[in-house]
C-alpha cells in the first residue's frame, strides 16, 4: 500500500515539473489551449490511478481484500471476508430486532398498552421463532385492548406471526 502511495506521489510530482516545463516551452499560438487540455486529460488520469487500479480486480470483494491485505498485519488477525460478511449480518439482525421492538411498542403504546420490555428470537434467514413481550398490567381506562388474549390477537393481526409464537405476559 505504501509503495502504491509513494509510486502515486511520485507521478504527481513528475507531471507537476512536467507542466511547469511544458508552460516555459510553448509558445503563445492558439494551440496553446489544446496542449493545455491534454496536459489536463493527463493529470486527471494521473490522480485517478490509485481508483482504477482498486477496481482493476474482477469484484469489488477481490478489491477491498487486496487493499485489507495491503494495509498490512491487523493487531495480529487476519482479515477475511466470511468474518466481515458475519459481522455485517449479526449487526444487520441486531438492528433488525431492535426496529420491530420499537415498531411493536410504539403501536401498544398507541392502543394505550405499557410495555416494560419484549425479547425478539430470530432465526438465521430472519423468521420470528418467538416475540415475549412484558407489559403492565392492562388498564380499562381509555385502553382499545383490554387483556391479554386481544394483545396476542393484535400482535398477530399486525405482523403475522403465528400464535403459538407469541408471548404475552401481563406484570401487577
Amino acid at each position: 500500500m505504501i509503495s502504491i502511495f509513494k509510486n502515486w506521489i511520485s507521478s504527481m510530482l513528475c507531471i507537476g515539473i512536467f507542466i511547469t516545463f511544458i508552460q516555459l516551452v510553448i509558445p503563445r499560438t492558439n494551440l496553446k489551449k489544446y496542449i493545455y487540455s491534454l496536459i489536463g486529460i493527463v493529470t486527471v488520469l494521473t490522480v485517478v490511478s490509485p481508483v482504477i487500479n482498486f477496481f482493476q480486480n474482477e469484484t469489488v470483494e477481490d478489491s477491498v481484500r487486496a487493499v485489507l491485505a495491503n494495509i498490512g498485519d491487523s493487531g495480529g488477525q487476519e482479515v477475511n471476508s466470511e468474518d466481515i460478511q458475519q459481522k455485517s449480518e449479526e449487526m444487520i439482525k441486531k438492528q433488525f430486532i431492535e426496529s420491530l421492538k420499537k415498531d411493536v411498542e410504539d403501536r401498544l403504546q398507541e392502543k394505550n398498552v405499557s410495555v416494560n420490555k419484549i425479547n425478539v428470537l430470530l432465526s438465521d434467514e430472519y423468521d420470528i421463532q418467538k416475540i415475549e413481550v412484558n407489559i403492565k398490567k392492562v388498564n380499562n381506562m381509555g385502553a382499545t385492548i383490554d387483556n391479554v388474549n386481544e394483545v396476542v390477537r393484535y400482535i398477530n393481526s399486525e405482523y403475522d406471526i403465528d400464535y403459538s409464537k407469541i408471548t404475552v405476559i401481563e406484570e401487577g
